[in-house]
């Protein structure tokens, strides 16, 4: 296990817990994410030859949560439906993630999810047996039925709906007084009640044979038989239980949920066609189930790319490409949006005859949230830049501005300097870093900011530092996406590869175009996981 198996009680952290396999710890995801996987390198390390090196990862951008299967032949399924490659997909709670031999439960430390238990039934075990279908034995009256029930099941708009109809249609066309539709828990222990009908209002208090439901749960339909009931003590016996059936649902061959009936007291007796019943109409709950599935997984996908198109359409507008003069300088540009959208800002601003202003940033989340702050921390930025006598006053004013309208995990990296034409830049470095100082012999990167984020505390102090530029020099800002980027093995582009690229480059279009391409080419064909933005500035001649 990898260091993301901890326990802590921060309910801003995703918790996964077994719910089948190997028995594991719950496992916790921090903010910054967590890649599964058996490789040594995986924040949370998953024993088990299905299971790919890297398979797949978890992040959280904002407030949502995000599962990407990182294309191992076995797949990852969510919530039954198995997830294309490299496409994100949101994670709400209690999903479920199958990967290999596991199956995962998705929620939140601070869990809201009520689980209703099983009884235990020791003896049940004898009055057990699998059930065998005869659906071409079901009389004309219930087929007719089966057809009704089919059409409300379809006609179900989501989880909790299709639950309900198929727990009256399993009583309506069974005998038995009443049904759930149950989710399996840990090695049947406790159940999720997902749909109930019943003489009682609610299946809040009902208990359910353990052994039943196991049963179901590695797909068998089961039955239990009364005879003469013996002392089982606190037992579901004490219901008085004389018939009881569950029925597998299954989902592409998973076992997704089950049908429980039964009768009690005197109560009715069965039809005898009711297995034959059962078992057809929790086929037809499937496929009903695997449509809202995958309707679902597109709906959130749909709202995901909408989110992106909308995002990235305030960037590039905001972020115009190519090389352009303002000022005294000559600059150049290049935007290349990642997965998610996030919120990448660039301005150049002529301040005067003699200085000329720049700044490229980045900040945290991604989405429209992010696009949002990003357009008003640059519009705010260029005013403050221009009402403020020092830079060092500009970016604090900033800094005010943004922590009194952002929540407490909202804030932004940044680095802007002033460039004066007699070769002084006054600059502040706010949590950014990854700027290179292109000279003729040398090319120096600095990874290491001076100063804290912008968004953090509105009584932090940014002074600024001053760096001069030869004749010829070049200053090269980027987003972390540059050296962040990962190959397919895992292993980042690096400083080492930014200077290297900068070593041979001539000129400002050469630096973006050349780190943009070594950045591709590093990456194999790896989707970017973040926006890039790359700009190069040099004082014009």
């Amino acid at each position: 296990m990898g260091t993301g198996a901890s326990t802590p009680t921060d309910s801003a952290l995703l918790r996964l817990s077994v719910l089948h396999g190997p028995s594991l710890p719950p496992m916790s995801v921090t903010r910054a994410g967590a890649v599964l996987g058996r490789g040594s390198g995986c924040d949370i390390r998953l024993a088990d030859p299905t299971i790919s090196r890297r398979h797949a990862s978890i992040s959280r951008e904002g407030e949502e949560w995000l599962l990407t299967d990182l294309g191992g032949a076995n797949g990852t399924w969510l919530n039954d439906v198995r997830l294309d490659a490299q496409i994100t997909t949101p994670l709400k709670e209690g999903d479920r993630i199958r990967l290999g031999p596991w199956l995962l439960s998705v929620g939140a430390w601070a869990t809201t999810t009520m689980a209703v238990a099983t009884a235990d039934d020791p003896l049940g075990q004898q009055r057990i047996k699998a059930v065998t279908s005869s659906s071409e034995r079901m009389a004309m009256h219930r087929l007719r039925l089966l057809v009704d029930c089919a059409g409300r099941i379809n006609r179900a708009a989501d989880d909790a709906a299709l639950a309900e109809a198929l727990a009256q249609a399993a009583v309506e066309g069974t005998g038995y007084a009443r049904a759930a539709v149950l989710r399996p828990g840990m090695e049947g222990l406790d159940v999720e009640l997902l749909g109930w009908h019943g003489p009682e209002d609610t299946g809040a208090g009902a208990q359910f044979s353990r052994s039943l439901v196991t049963a179901a749960a590695e797909g068998q339909m089961v039955c239990m038989e009364g005879d003469a009931a013996p002392d089982y003590g606190q037992s579901i016996a004490d219901l008085a239980i004389h018939s009881a059936l569950c029925c597998p649902i299954e989902v592409d061959d998973i076992v997704a949920a089950c049908l429980y009936l039964d009768a009690r007291g005197a109560e009715a007796s069965v039809a005898q066609d009711a297995n034959s019943f059962c078992e057809a109409l929790s086929r037809v709950a499937g496929l009903a189930l695997a449509n809202l599935r995958r309707r679902e997984m597109q709906q959130r996908q749909e709202r995901m790319a909408e989110d992106l198109g909308a995002a990235r359409e305030a960037q590039q507008y905001m972020i115009p490409e190519g090389v352009q003069q303002t000022g005294c300088l000559e600059h150049a540009v290049i935007f290349e949006p990642g997965r998610s959208a996030s919120g990448d800002l660039f301005d150049v601003i002529q301040v005067d005859d003699t200085r000329t202003a720049l700044f490229l940033g980045d900040v945290s989340g991604k989405g429209v949230g992010a696009a949002i702050l990003m357009a008003a921390a640059q519009a705010y930025l260029r005013g403050a830049i221009t009402r403020h006598d020092t830079l060092q006053d500009a970016v604090e004013d900033l800094n005010r501005y943004v922590v009194d309208r952002t929540p407490t995990n909202r804030f932004l990296t940044l680095w802007v300097g002033i460039f004066h034409t007699d070769g002084r830049v006054e600059y502040v470095d706010a949590g950014h870093g990854y700027w290179a100082h292109v000279q003729a012999d040398d090319v120096v990167v600095d990874e290491e900011a001076e100063c804290p984020p912008v968004g953090f505390d509105a009584l932090i102090d940014y002074p600024a530092e001053t760096v001069r530029l030869a004749a010829g020099d070049r200053i090269v800002l980027m987003t972390d996406g540059v050296p962040e980027q990962a190959d397919a093995a895992g292993e980042q582009f690096g400083t080492e590869g930014i200077a290297a690229v900068l070593h041979a480059s001539s000129g400002v279009d050469d630096d973006v175009k050349g780190v943009l391409a070594a950045v591709r080419a590093h990456a194999g064909g790896v989707p970017p996981g973040d926006d890039t933005t790359i700009a190069s500035v040099s004082l014009k001649v």
